[in-house]
């Protein structure tokens, strides 16, 4: 019975935990997101990067409290161990200290490194779209899919430049592949490679659902227009039934108004 009433009070807390501070790590990730792009487009001045690391030493401290309250530790770590891993990655820029060893081969490393950041920042995306948007309709999936076509893009430019030449090429070409139309350049390197294989199945399990909830939205509207059209339609034949009903009783009135006149006649 206690431990029943203590994974209660654990669960309640973890709950109220959540509900307190969904809205501050909701901004939090955005920045962070925000952050995320401009590392890999422009690279980030000391000011942001000594930003992104406060911001990600909030997300360890929330991830590792939340650890400590779950009333199933296994259980939370099998349900987040993305985020675990996002959390993780930024620790290895440690590993720098070793670019001078050719036997870590140092680039190759830090391109892979980087690979991970970018599928670790997809699952930020879907976390942080889940806690600002509640229902999962066609509003989520727009949302999510212009983060993925951001970040992707921002990746894309860091593993193919020069090849894309800009963040603007690179977002274009994102998007391209985003609305499964494709475009002329393929990417040469392998990280590239993996991430459009990424983005082309993420296009193609979700741009069938857009182009079908739009088209439903538009349906909806042709029949709210009929449906419209039609209660005006019956508004009218109600009015006119009205309008033949009152002249039919006052053609009544007249004949028997006449019938008695010839009676007295």
């Amino acid at each position: 019975m206690d431990k029943e009433r203590a994974y209660q009070e654990r669960t309640e807390l973890l709950y109220q935990i959540n509900e307190l501070l969904d809205f501050p790590l909701l901004l939090l990730s955005i920045v962070w997101l925000i952050l995320i792009v401009i590392d890999f487009v422009y690279g980030l001045s000391p000011f942001l990067r000594r930003a992104n690391d406060v911001i990600w030493s909030m997300f360890i401290v929330d991830f590792f409290v939340e650890l400590y309250i779950a009333p199933k530790k296994k259980a939370y770590l099998e349900e987040n161990w993305l985020v675990a891993l996002s959390l993780f990655l930024p620790a290895l820029r440690i590993l720098k200290i070793f670019r001078g060893f050719r036997l870590f081969k140092f680039s190759n490393f830090i391109r892979s490194f980087n690979l991970a950041r970018i599928l670790s920042s997809f699952n930020r995306s879907i976390r942080t779209v889940r806690k600002a948007v509640k229902q999962r309709g066609l509003e989520y999936v727009l949302i999510l899919t212009a983060l993925v076509t951001f970040i992707g893009a921002a990746g894309m430019y860091y593993f193919e430049y020069p090849g894309l030449k800009s963040y603007g090429d690179a977002f274009w070409w994102t998007a391209m592949i985003m609305t499964t139309i494709g475009s002329d350049y393929w990417p040469k390197t392998a990280e590239g490679r993996v991430l459009t294989f990424l983005l082309s199945v993420y296009a193609f399990a979700i741009f069938g659902y857009i182009t079908a909830a739009i088209a439903s939205l538009l349906v909806g509207k042709e029949k709210e227009a009929s449906s419209k059209e039609i209660s005006e339609l019956r508004k009218e034949v109600q009015r006119l039934s009205s309008e033949i009903s009152r002249f039919s009783e006052l053609e009544k009135n007249n004949f028997k108004f006449s019938l008695t006149n010839k009676d007295l006649c």
